[in-house]
């Protein structure tokens, strides 16, 4: 990595927290002794204090008191926090040494969002079949500063981190690990930053993730952008393109740090889309936590899911200056290389012969989303009134037929 032009402005705002508490509540979860767990595993680096320290002690408590975690699901939680604050002090280390400049990278950015639930796989493994498109891999968000490569078919059972979430999921039938050298979300990203939307997915922590929904995700994007800038410096050429169903729910927060980037909204029925995440969720929590009510998640994500509908930057015709494609999930289903060459239009990249040929062929080789679950069955008049409001407006505003 060569060095860049001196960048005063990229450290990551002190006012986020820096450094250990003395005490951090909730056991084992404790500050201190995640953070001297990071820095073993750093070997001989030079220490380097946290930031976001407020939304580690949220979540951390939150995973103490709430999440009701089996004894897997706390030492799978505490190696997941380690692993973070590695991944953010690293990737904070090369932009704060002046190694990596955020500012050369990032600005062409392309971002597919959804809803929570959505399902977006389909159409990011039909985009990477594009050689102009660069989407990271599952290894590269996993471990952003890593010069390793992994077999494009890898399984995450290699990476430790992973292991177990994979192992609990591929006994259920349908469940079909990621290979590590598979384009994968960017929502990880976040978690280095302890501020993504996406760890209430797997635990059961309301509080952490209500506290969450009032914060201003500003700073975590802009860490989200230095990690994607570390990234982009080792894995250079073609056009940055990240599929994020979280990001609908940050919205203000990225285009924020992401002025230049482009945006692809698909809108699909939100009921589709809670019964898709209600099932996720209540599979992957019973993966670690002994009391997984399904009323409770669909109450949960009803309640985020409403508050993106209400938002004028998802439901809105436009996003002032930036360029927006919209999309409906069943285009994307049923007339999916109509549907790549829309996007290749909008990002005026061409679509050789080749390249569509590939795309058709992937069509009929995908296998089912990894990480789904057959759809939550939702029992609508039990659903929130201003959920179902919300929805018939949506599914009217965007031409989408109701389940």
């Amino acid at each position: 990595m060569g060095q860049v032009r001196n960048r005063h402005t990229t450290s990551c705002r002190t006012d986020q927290g820096v450094g250990p508490a003395a005490h951090q509540p909730g056991a084992p979860f404790d500050l201190d002794r995640v953070y001297a767990s990071a820095q073993r595993s750093r070997d001989d680096a030079t220490p380097m204090k946290p930031c976001f320290v407020p939304a580690y002690r949220r979540l951390t408590q939150s995973l103490a008191e709430e999440a009701d975690l089996t004894p897997t699901g706390v030492a799978v939680a505490y190696r997941r926090l380690v692993s973070a604050l590695v991944n953010q002090m690293e990737v904070r280390e090369l932009v704060e040494n002046n190694c990596i400049d955020p500012a050369l990278w990032g600005d062409d950015a392309v971002f597919v969002l959804g809803l929570p639930g959505t399902g977006l796989f389909r159409l990011q493994r039909l985009l990477n079949q594009h050689s102009a498109l660069n989407i990271p891999t599952l290894w590269e968000i996993l471990s952003p500063t890593s010069d390793w490569r992994p077999w494009r078919s890898q399984a995450p059972s290699d990476d430790p981190f992973e292991h177990t979430l994979w192992a609990h999921l591929e006994r259920r039938d349908g469940f079909r690990a990621p290979g590590l050298g598979a384009p994968y979300g960017d929502h990880l990203l976040l978690t280095y930053a302890f501020h993504t939307p996406s760890a209430s997915l797997e635990y059961r922590i309301p509080a952490y993730a209500d506290w969450l929904q009032a914060q201003d995700a500003g700073e975590a994007y802009r860490f989200h952008r230095y990690a994607l800038a570390v990234i982009l410096d080792r894995v250079r050429g073609g056009t940055p393109l990240l599929v994020n169903e979280f990001h609908s729910l940050k919205l203000p927060a990225l285009r924020s740090v992401y002025p230049h980037a482009r945006v692809i909204r698909v809108h699909r029925d939100p009921l589709a889309s809670l019964a898709n995440v209600v099932g996720i969720s209540v599979v992957r929590r019973q993966a670690w936590s002994r009391r997984v009510d399904p009323a409770d998640v669909t109450a949960e994500w009803a309640g985020r899911l409403s508050s993106a509908l209400t938002a004028p930057e998802w439901c809105g015709a436009a996003l002032p200056g930036q360029d927006v494609l919209d999309l409906a999930y069943p285009e994307v289903m049923e007339t999916p290389l109509l549907t790549v060459r829309r996007i290749c239009d909008f990002l005026r990249i061409p679509l050789p012969t080749g390249i569509e040929r590939r795309v058709l062929e992937q069509c009929d080789q995908l296998p089912r989303e990894p990480g789904a679950a057959d759809p939550f069955c939702l029992d609508e008049e039990a659903l929130p009134r201003s959920f179902r409001e919300l929805r018939a407006q949506y599914c009217r505003q965007w031409g989408l037929s109701a389940l």
